[in-house]
């Protein structure tokens, strides 16, 4: 008996694993929710994106508004553009140690002071102009993706979105195919797998204004 059961633990690992990833991608991970997403980089042309109704203007050096980050790194901002939206998204590199006095979930505290954070800001919408977005991103380790484990946060006053990532689409142990997933209320609302060969998903539980905002942070990854 000890035997069998020793037999067959792996298939029931394998089995349990299977499962919850298939739950996973029957949430949002299904082709009526994926958005086509095309990459314009032309010999002369600076590049840019589109992904369902939504596309980016080229990339800028530098931020357009200065923020609390004094000293941001490879700093470069643009617009989303699409139903009825004109976007200006500010994205930089900067290190945890810039937040140290402003408050961040459990798990993006306890990192090293130089750890690595992708830092993005983005404008309120046409409908909700002073509702600005912040989004903190840390580099998640291999071993979390396995697991979609949280590595950042998409907030507004009022309003936290958790950003998970995991390596689904590619190999386990590996950072191949890195998909950041946004979680509303506990329940996966987007996700991007950016890159050469970028894939979007967008759920369409989630509300108008909400997902603007999700095409902003997207966008954010898609140019990062």
């Amino acid at each position: 008996m000890k035997q069998l059961l020793t037999a067959l633990l792996p298939l029931l690992l394998f089995a349990c694993s299977t499962t919850n990833h298939a739950k996973t991608k029957d949430i949002l991970y299904s082709n009526d929710l994926e958005w086509n997403v095309k990459i314009n980089d032309g010999w002369f042309s600076a590049k840019t994106i589109a992904f369902g109704p939504y596309s980016t203007s080229s990339r800028k050096n530098g931020v357009a508004e200065a923020t609390f980050v004094k000293d941001p790194k490879n700093a470069f901002n643009f617009y989303v553009n699409g139903n009825d939206e004109h976007l200006l998204v500010q994205t930089m590199n900067t290190t945890s140690i810039v937040f140290s006095n402003r408050a961040l979930p459990a798990y993006l505290n306890g990192l090293q002071a130089d750890a690595a954070i992708y830092y993005v800001l983005i404008n309120g919408t046409k409908n909700d102009p002073l509702k600005r977005w912040e989004m903190v991103l840390k580099a998640p380790h291999y071993l979390e993706l396995n697991d979609n484990k949280p590595t950042g946060i998409l907030r507004s006053t009022g309003t936290d979105i958790r950003i998970t990532a995991h390596n689904h689409f590619g190999k386990v142990n590996s950072y191949e195919k890195i998909c950041y997933e946004f979680q509303y209320r506990g329940q996966p609302v987007a996700a991007v797998i950016p890159g050469d060969k970028p894939r979007v998903w967008v759920s369409k539980e989630a509300d108008a204004e909400t997902t603007k905002t999700l095409a902003a942070a997207i966008a954010a990854l898609l140019l990062k």
